[in-house]
This record gives C-alpha cells, structure tokens and sequence, in this order.
C-alpha cells in the first residue's frame, strides 16, 4: 500500500500515520511473548512492551517537535509548556494485551488548548488504522489489505437498533457498581447487545465506523480519548461529557454515540444519576493541564 494513500492531511497527520504504523508493528513483533509485569493503581498494571513503544513515540515526538508538550501514560508529562500538547497511549488495552485478547491499540494526538489538531488510532491485529485531521473527516485504513475508506455516520438511530459498549474502571470501587446498573438499564431497554472491549481508543473508533453505535465510561485519561474523540467527531458522532456538554478531551465521563441515540443514552443516564458519580477531572492523574 501507498504509505500516502488516502491521506491528504500536512505533517501532522502523516507523521502520525507513520509512528502509529510502526508502533503497531513493536506491539505486533511482542504480543506473543511472555511479558513482564508491574502493577499499577487498582488492577491495572504496564508491561514491558507499554514502556518500549512509549520510549519510541517520546524520541519520534521529541525530535520532530522539540517546543511540544507531551502527556505520556507511563512517563506522564514532559517537555516545554508550549501551544500545542501531543497526547500519546502506547498501549490502550494493556490487560487485553498481556492476556492475548486482540483488541488494543496505539492512540497518538496533537492538541491546542481548545481543540485537537490530528489523531490516529492503529488496533494492529484488527489490522485497522483511524486518521483524522481537524475539519478534514476521518478515514479508516486496513495497512495488510491495501484498502482505505473515509468516514461518515449522519444517520440517526434508536437504541432498540442499536449495539453499545461500555468499559469499568481498574479501580473497583462505587463507580463499578454504578456501571453495572447502567449496563443493566441499557439491557433492560432492549439494545441489540452490549460489548466491553477493553480499550476506550479503539471503541471510540469503533462507533465512528459503525462497529458500535454508542459508547460510554467514567474516569479516563486524556491519552485514552484525545485521538479517539477526533476521529468520532470527524465522522459525524457527537461526544460529551454525561451533561452533555461538549469538551475538547473528555476524561471524568464520555458518551459518544450517532445522533439520535446519542439523547436516548444521555436521557438513560440521567435517569440513573451517573452525572452524580463523575469523578471531576482534576480528581485523579491523568487531567488536562
């Protein structure tokens, strides 16, 4: 494949193409390896291969960009305070990863202050590559099969039509609970089925390709949902906070969903008072700046 085809973004958007490519690749090469382990917050832990990529997209960033910020999952915040921030997950879906489960990605973002500039999401065994450029759309590339098609998603839906999924944060407290209620509510509701993937980045891309139509979690991190909520947006999904309102990077909660069920699973929340239980996003590591 054309490393160029369907891309008609600048730099941005290619260079993120490019370490997003060869990032996969890494994870790709270690995925069958025995892995080492260190445990984190809660249930969640980093293996080797989280550090390795990360030490790579830190020196690809650092180097083409030497005045940009850098929010990192393991190494956290790095370089100058300046205009723009990249916002980079090596590997969202660590526990999916170090388990052989398929679904994990590497998300990689540049943002501005009030807006994301360019993000990809590369899921390296689903061997799917999502590109978007701030008021350019969103595009989805199968790099192996040599196809790339643009993304659109103007269509409504009801929630009796549709298939959503959700995800539980590492640390098992309140939050779980109230999760498990809303994940009944929305079965309960008659949705076509519910699905936990273990990686909000690919999720989101997800509901902008029409894998999903909605999505919802408390307590993320910028890097979990800079790219992820670009491509959503680009792709005509509208992304919120559980009061609806409209963030350049949401991390307490998100709701991404296709326009008309993006109210029904608002509505659906509100009922079961998961605004109330919102983290803020100053409450944990992992905030905006």
């Amino acid at each position: 494949m054309n490393p160029e085809a369907g891309i008609d973004g600048g730099e941005l958007l290619r260079n993120i193409r490019m370490w997003a490519l060869e990032a996969g690749g890494m994870l790709l090469a270690g995925m069958e390896d025995v892995h080492e382990i260190d445990a984190k917050a809660g249930t969640e832990f980093v293996t080797e291969m989280d550090r390795q990529v990360e030490d790579y997209l830190l020196e690809r960033i650092g180097t083409a960009y030497p005045e940009d910020r850098i929010a990192a999952e393991e190494s956290g915040w790095s370089g100058k305070a300046g205009k723009r921030t990249w916002y980079v997950d090596p590997l969202d879906g660590t526990t999916n990863y170090a388990h052989g489960y398929p679904i994990f990605g590497v998300s990689i973002a540049c943002a501005e202050a009030d807006a994301v500039l360019a993000g990809g999401v590369f899921a390296p065994y689903l061997d799917e590559l999502y590109l978007a450029e701030r008021g350019a759309g969103a595009r989805v590339q199968r790099p192996s099969h040599g196809t790339s098609r643009r993304l659109s998603r103007p269509e409504t839906r009801t929630l009796t039509e549709s298939l959503v999924a959700t995800g539980f944060p590492y640390e098992r407290d309140q939050l779980v609970d109230k999760n498990t209620e809303l994940a009944g509510a929305f079965l309960k509701q008659c949705c076509h089925g519910l699905r936990r993937g273990g990686s909000a980045a690919v999720d989101l891309c997800h509901v902008a390709a029409g894998k999903l139509d909605g999505f919802w979690e408390f307590k993320l991190r910028p890097w979990d949902t800079a790219a992820g909520t670009l491509i959503a947006r680009e792709a005509g999904i509208r992304v919120t906070d559980f009061a609806g309102q409209e963030s350049p990077i949401h991390t307490a909660t998100i709701l991404a969903a296709v326009h008309g069920l993006h109210g029904e699973m608002l509505s659906i929340l509100a009922e079961h008072d998961a605004r109330g239980c919102a983290p803020s996003a100053a409450s944990y590591p992992g905030g905006m700046p």
